[in-house]
């Protein structure tokens, strides 16, 4: 049988094997997000835990009004007038708005309708807005690329004035070259942020940027400005964390090594109360919309439209990009990523590889790949309650496939090479064991050794008496089915009772019970076994010719070289067979082994020890009353047995 030392060392080699099949997949996921092909598969599985998470309600500060396809309409021209904005911001800074942000990026100076040239007479009535207003907040832009301008351009934007050195800070390898101001008239009066957007691998817009360097200064995002305007902060009182994040008062923004902050958007667009800018302009909307809110202004007309793919849709308007950033800040709603997570998630990986390594070992495929199932489930779970419950983005892609591919790995090595044997066992014993005592075998770690091992058995032998006189008598064709009859009933009831068919010799057959597996109760099964061969020829009428039977003799004795493993050289070439041995000085002495129950041809002839045995087990209290039970079921037996 296969020792402790032997399971263990099945065990080792199997976790070996997974570890090393796993080790790529470390390596892989440490540098995951890093490698475009890689990130590309991370960032599918991260857009997929946000559609399970589902939508989410954002908070009742931020409201949008949209310079729509209906605005353009009842205007009738684009871009919208400035006068109009204009009117637009005394509107809401009239309605008690908090804070207004304009996603327009008034780059150039506004030209007159007619004669296409250009005036001031807009612009200064924005700006004369604003200033009274005193609560606006207006995009500016980076370019990248080219030769580095010098400082002087972007003198108006308000760097961090309170800068701290992170351990982990790792520049962006974004760096802007130049800017892209608004009109002088305007940058005197509002605040300025930037509203620099970078694609990731697939396209979509993941990251806002609260901060970037631009000649040794490092300059806020437009949603950072706009939050702190809210918050009523003062921008001295902002600080800048390189490698973690901003702090703003109470509020903290949390960012990578490169200060990127992952976008945790709500749902589908529209996500936030949205008004047309021509129905605030006429009246429509009340100004109880804007008391005390965020209100920003944006553009989703057909043909000026800015559009970006989100995890819920793939046309979300810039501004609505806006609202979602801010309303995190100001919520303190944020997705982030430890650093310390590719590090647990590798962990998590190698755990994994090694307890699928021993639940393979160990139970079978079938249940094996249960819980590789339940593990890679698991994992999925994990990564759904962090995003959901605790905004941890937990990359999921490359575990899982590690885990369906070390099972893969495992089971074709398992199946290959470490259950050859077992399968070599099922071939070989199914022709001399029950379907239910094989798969026994081969379940077990008690298989078969060479040389053999002293086992106490309980061995029947069953033969058709006077065969010689009765082939003489009967034809070929009888004789064939008179013997095979026999040998089928007799075979089917030997493994119906757990036991091993040892070999036929023309009529007879030969059984023992108690190996290749222990039967601790294998001398009450072989009595069993006799009573079902008798009652299996009686029902079938198996009475030919007039033949008898002698008694049936089962012994049980000890110490006997009872199962004794040997090589077979000839048909079955490498194929272990089962041959009981006895002792060539033991003889049949009935006087000696054997016990006659009940008296009269039909006798049973029993081992004394099995005598005793079966007269405890039986119902009856009484010793006759044993005696008589066990005798009577062993009458009328049309076969004879002999001792060995």
């Amino acid at each position: 049988m296969i020792s402790d030392h032997a399971a263990r060392l099945r065990d080792l080699k199997l976790c070996a094997l997974a570890v090393a099949i796993v080790l790529p997949f470390v390596v892989a996921q440490l540098v995951a997000l890093d490698v475009p092909s890689l990130r590309r598969y991370e960032l599918i599985a991260l857009d997929a835990q946000m559609r399970a998470r589902g939508p989410r309600a954002p908070g009742p500060e931020t409201v949008i009004v949209m310079i729509d396809d209906a605005t353009i309409a009842a205007l009738g021209r684009w871009p919208v007038p400035r006068e109009k904005l204009a009117e637009l911001v005394t509107l809401l800074d009239r309605a008690g708005a908090r804070t207004i942000g304009i996603d327009v990026l008034f780059a150039e100076r506004e030209a007159r309708v007619a004669d296409a040239a250009t005036s001031t007479a807009g612009d200064e009535a924005l700006a004369r807005a604003m200033r009274d207003a005193g609560s606006v907040v207006l995009p500016y832009a980076f370019r990248f690329g080219g030769s580095r301008e010098p400082r002087s351009g972007i003198a108006a934007p308000r760097p961090y004035a309170t800068l701290r050195q992170g351990a982990n800070y790792r520049p962006l390898a974004l760096q802007p070259t130049a800017v892209l101001m608004p009109v002088a008239a305007l940058v005197q009066a509002a605040d300025l942020g930037h509203i620099v957007v970078a694609y990731d691998v697939d396209g979509a817009a993941r990251y806002e940027y609260p901060a970037l360097e631009f000649d040794v200064d490092y300059y806020p995002s437009m949603a950072v400005r706009v939050a702190q305007r809210y918050l009523n902060v003062r921008w001295d009182d902002v600080g800048l964390d390189l490698g973690s994040g901003v702090s703003m008062g109470p509020v903290h923004i949390p960012t990578d090594a490169s200060l990127r902050m992952l976008i945790d958007y709500l749902g589908p667009s529209p996500a936030f109360p949205t008004y047309g800018l021509s129905d605030v302009l006429n009246g429509s909307v009340p100004a109880a919309a804007f008391r005390d809110r965020i209100v920003l202004v944006g553009s989703n007309a057909l043909g000026t439209r800015d559009t970006f793919e989100t995890p819920f849709t793939a046309v979300m308007p810039g501004v609505e990009r806006l609202a979602t950033t801010v309303d995190a800040i100001v919520h303190q709603r944020h997705l982030h990523r430890p650093q310390a997570a590719p590090i647990a998630e590798s962990a998590f990986m190698v755990a994994a590889a090694l307890m699928l390594g021993v639940v393979v070992s160990r139970v079978s495929l079938a249940l094996a790949s249960v819980i590789a199932v339940g593990f890679a489930l698991a994992f999925a779970v994990s990564a759904h309650v962090a995003l959901a419950r605790f905004g941890v983005w937990q990359a999921s892609a490359i575990p899982m496939a590690a885990i369906v591919v070390t099972f893969i790995g495992l089971s074709l090595y398992r199946y290959g090479l470490l259950d050859m044997e077992r399968r070599h066992i099922r071939r070989v014993f199914q022709r001399y064991l029950s379907p239910a005592m094989v798969d026994r075998v081969v379940a077990s770690d008690q298989l078969p050794e060479l040389g053999g091992e002293l086992r106490e058995l309980t061995i029947l032998f069953c033969d058709l008496r006077g065969f010689t006189a009765l082939s003489e008598r009967l034809d070929a064709a009888a004789l064939t089915r008179v013997v095979n009859g026999f040998l089928q009933a007799a075979t089917d009831a030997i493994l119906a009772h757990g036991g091993t068919v040892d070999k036929y010799v023309g009529d007879a057959v030969m059984a023992f019970w108690n190996a290749p597996l222990e039967q601790p109760e294998h001398a009450s099964l072989a009595c069993r076994a006799a009573l079902e061969i008798r009652r299996r020829i009686e029902d079938a009428a198996f009475v030919i010719f007039g033949t008898h039977g002698d008694p049936v003799g089962i012994s049980t004795f000890e110490p006997v070289r009872s199962c004794r493993v040997r090589t077979v050289n000839e048909d079955h070439a490498q194929e272990r067979g089962f041959v009981v041995r006895r002792r060539p000085q033991r003889r049949h002495r009935r006087a000696e082994h054997e016990v006659t129950v009940a008296g009269g041809k039909d006798d049973v002839a029993i081992g004394r020890r099995q005598f005793r045995a079966e007269r405890r087990a039986c119902a009856p209290t009484s010793r006759r009353a044993a005696a008589r039970e066990i005798g009577s079921g062993f009458r009328s037996m049309v076969m004879s047995a002999n001792i060995i």
